[in-house]
């Protein structure tokens, strides 16, 4: 009965002292990510700029720059610009960051450093 209580208490002490309470994936969260796509219609060039704003209330600024080569006839048209800034919060229990504005989610793997907005694969450079 003791080495059995010893060994629990052990083994609680052993996991308390390896983990740090900190959320990994809200600590990846902040960077700037990029995405290429091409098709027969022109070359896309996406952005994620992703800042905390607000660390307590776990709330992000996003700033998406878009670039797009339109194609016609096989000659490219003049590149359009888009710039979209808008906010999202964390939810530490979905682990997933939601945008204010349409409600998409954005999910994160720290492994790969990546980010996922629906199909779309960003890759995190800084």
């Amino acid at each position: 009965m003791k080495t059995t209580l010893l060994i629990l208490l052990a083994s609680v002490i052993i996991s308390g002292c390896n983990s740090s309470g900190k959320d990994e994936i809200m600590e990846f969260i902040p960077g700037t990510y990029v995405r290429t796509g091409q098709n027969e219609f022109g070359n896309e060039f996406d952005t994620l700029v992703i800042t905390i704003q607000n660390p307590t209330a776990k709330e992000f600024k996003i700033q998406n720059r878009w670039h797009y080569i339109r194609q016609v006839e096989g000659e490219a048209n003049v590149p359009e610009y888009k710039v979209k800034e808008t906010s999202g919060i964390y939810n530490a229990e979905t682990k997933l960051l939601e945008e204010a504005e349409t409600l998409d989610h954005y999910s994160f793997d720290v492994k790969e450093k990546v980010l996922f907005d629906g199909i779309n694969k960003f890759k995190k450079i800084k």
